[in-house]
């Protein structure tokens, strides 16, 4: 909870905390064996499950901002599966969307191992990838809409 104090003076962020510091809690004493012998996708969607719910406290104005939205990820209180604002940002930020999802897995690893450039690995052009890879991100970010630096709100 004391995380969750550290990144601003209301309740949303100490909520946030305490949830990080329950789920810790409730890998540690009940599931955490069950997570380590489960297979490594399972693993990642949850803990993108578990990621995503808590960027719902995190920047919820107040707690049942944070709740509705919440419940409007798991379909409750939604109208439909997506409304125009989710095709909006979908549309917006496909590409850096896919881009994340592609690498955050091992895929682009694998690939590259296997690749073979006239008998040098492609590994080599890592850099030139990555700062692609970064200007897309950046370009991404750039072009949104007003962001304001978030420990303004502290």
């Amino acid at each position: 909870m004391l995380t969750g104090f550290w990144h601003g003076a209301d309740w949303n962020f100490i909520l946030w905390g305490g949830y990080f510091g329950a789920v810790l809690m409730v890998e540690k004493f009940f599931i955490g064996k069950a997570l380590d012998k489960s297979p490594a996708p399972l693993r990642h969607v949850y803990v993108m499950l578990i990621v995503f719910v808590s960027w719902a406290f995190f920047d919820a104005a107040s707690f049942s901002t944070a709740f509705s939205n919440i419940g409007r990820m798991f379909g409750i209180g939604a109208s439909g599966f997506a409304g125009s604002e989710a095709l909006y940002y979908l549309d917006s930020y496909a590409l850096p969307l896919v881009i994340g999802i592609i690498g955050a897995t091992p895929f682009i690893k694998r690939l590259a191992e296997k690749a073979d450039l006239n008998g040098r690995p492609i590994t080599k052009l890592e850099p030139l990838m990555l700062s692609a890879i970064l200007i897309i991100a950046t370009a991404s970010m750039v072009d949104g809409s007003f962001n304001p630096f978030i420990y303004f709100r502290f």
